[in-house]
This record gives C-alpha cells, sequence and structure tokens, in this order.
C-alpha cells in the first residue's frame, strides 16, 4: 500500500473503525472531539466529500496519513502499515459512501444583534460567566448553512479580519475569515494571552473586572501563534493563559523560547484544570457549596 492508496480509503470509516463516532454532522461534514488532543467540545472536522481532515484547535489539517502519524506519533512508513492492517476493517465502515458536494459546507450570517437569546444566556450562565460582562465582548448571531434554510443562532466573538466565532451549548464552530482578536488596554506594554474567547471571559469573571489591564490577545486557536509572536516585541509583560493539554503546553513552550520572560499562568492558576472555565466553573460550584452549608449552620 501506497500514500495514494491508504489517502483514498475514508477518513470517517478509520474513526469509525477505532470506535471513534461523530459528535454531530453539519452538512458534508463530521464533526469530533479530536483524537490527537483532549477536548471536551467537538472542533475536530471531517469533510466527507474532499476526504481530508482539520482540527481547529491546532489549526492544522491534512489527508488519512497525515491524521494516522499523529495520533499514533509514527513516520509514514508505520502510519501505512498500520492502515494497511485496517484495510478491511474500514471498508466495513465506509459504507456511508462519500457524497459529491461542489463546496465544503459553509456558514452565512443572517442577522446580529445584542445578546438577549435565553438559551444563550443559560448557557454562559451554566459556564459561570455574567451575560451581561459577555454582551461587552459578545454579540448574538443567526446564521444558515450551505444547502440547509434552518436557521441558528449562536453567542458570537469578532476577529480582526470580521470573521466571527460562534458557541451555544451543542455548536462549536467559526465563519470565515479566521483570525485572532487583539483588544487593547490601558497599559500597552502588557499583554494577556488567551486561546479562546470563553476563558478570557472567565478570566474578567474570576478577577471580578470587565476590562483588562493590558492588551488581550485572544488567538481563538493555537494554529494562529505565528500572528501573535510576530507582536510580541511590542511587549514587555506577556502573561499566558492557555489549556493544560498538549496542544496548549506545546505553544507556550514555542512562546517562552523566543521569549523566555513570558509567564505560564495556566501553571499557577489552574494547573489541575483543563482551562481557564473548567476551573471557574468548579471554584464557582464549591463556593455555592460553600455558602450553602454556611447558611444552614446559621440556621
Amino acid at each position: 500500500m501506497n500514500c495514494q492508496q491508504a489517502n483514498e480509503m475514508s477518513i470517517a470509516g478509520f474513526l469509525m473503525s477505532k470506535g471513534t463516532n461523530p459528535d454531530k454532522a453539519d452538512g458534508n461534514n463530521f464533526w469530533y472531539c479530536s483524537p490527537i488532543r483532549n477536548e471536551k467540545t467537538p472542533s475536530f472536522k471531517v469533510c466527507r466529500s474532499k476526504n481530508v481532515w482539520f482540527d481547529y484547535g491546532l489549526g492544522t489539517g491534512g489527508k488519512l496519513v497525515d491524521l494516522v502519524c499523529k495520533m499514533y506519533n509514527v513516520d509514514i512508513s508505520g502510519a501505512l502499515l498500520i492502515l494497511g492492517g485496517a484495510a478491511a476493517e474500514i471498508s466495513h465502515f465506509s459504507s456511508d459512501k462519500r457524497e459529491s458536494f461542489d463546496q465544503e459546507t459553509r456558514i452565512e450570517i443572517r442577522h446580529m444583534q445584542p445578546l438577549q437569546n435565553k438559551g444563550l444566556i443559560q448557557y454562559l450562565e451554566s459556564r459561570k460567566i455574567s451575560p451581561a460582562l459577555a454582551s461587552k465582548y459578545c454579540s448574538e448571531a443567526y446564521y444558515t448553512t450551505t444547502g440547509n434554510d434552518k436557521q441558528y443562532f449562536s453567542i458570537a466573538f469578532e476577529n480582526d479580519s470580521h470573521g466571527f466565532e460562534l458557541r451555544n451549548k451543542y455548536f462549536k464552530g467559526s465563519t470565515s475569515p479566521k483570525n485572532i482578536t487583539s483588544i487593547k488596554g490601558p497599559n500597552p506594554l502588557i499583554v494577556n494571552v488567551f486561546e479562546g474567547f470563553m476563558d478570557f471571559l472567565s478570566a474578567l469573571t474570576w478577577f471580578n473586572t470587565d476590562s483588562p489591564a493590558g492588551d488581550t490577545i485572544v488567538l481563538n486557536g493555537v494554529g494562529f501563534i505565528d500572528r501573535l509572536i510576530k507582536l510580541l516585541p511590542n511587549y514587555k509583560k506577556i502573561n499566558l493563559w492557555l489549556d493544560n493539554d498538549r496542544a496548549g503546553k506545546e505553544t507556550a513552550a514555542r512562546i517562552q523560547e523566543l521569549r523566555p520572560d513570558a509567564i505560564n499562568r495556566s501553571l499557577v492558576r489552574y494547573s489541575s484544570f483543563k482551562d481557564f472555565n473548567e476551573f471557574l466553573v468548579a471554584a464557582s460550584s464549591t463556593k455555592e457549596t460553600t455558602m450553602k452549608l454556611v447558611n444552614c449552620v446559621k440556621r
């Protein structure tokens, strides 16, 4: 088996043969929790018509051989051995027969308005983020997808190229173009770097403020690290609030190679948690439990 033959096998079929099923289907795309890093919200997409994958958390993608190399930490020869041994099983799980689409499913924003949808407000509250705080940085987007007239709604966080990161209880995605989000603060020599906007809002919540003391850069995926690196010479103090997964740690390490003075705050503030929001939710729940116990004692 060579690379061309291996890459003709279905990526979705390969994942299914390994017991990994999509968390949701969006038109021509399957969405999974990434098989090459730890995450709870699916941001790993497989486009069935093109038979390619893309991991939005890492900002990288490719074909089946590329995926197997990353999943099993092997070279191309090792990937071909794995796929050669699993070919029959993959074929069995590939009965969906890839459909022919002229283009990949795209999101089209139809309407924007201030945050007010009850479902989105409840979602923010479940993440222990004040809707009033979120409203300062986010909007409410209504959108459709290619070939689907149904309208969806999400929290929308704008990037520097006027694309949007979209989040609701069931969906994590984005519109084109993708980019980082830069937010100016009163001290232009300090920058706080976040992987996603929910962690940025979590930090504001934890520190009981609605405005950062310095500049903020939200990467909207660690794949945009090169755009951040170009901006680092502008700052004297760099605080990193990234995820404590492999991608986040690798990103922090790369930044610290260039700027040894950069402080990885994630290892200090929430070292036992995946990200700032997971830490905030756990801390808030503990605080609420403590308050209930105190009230019971007072009674």
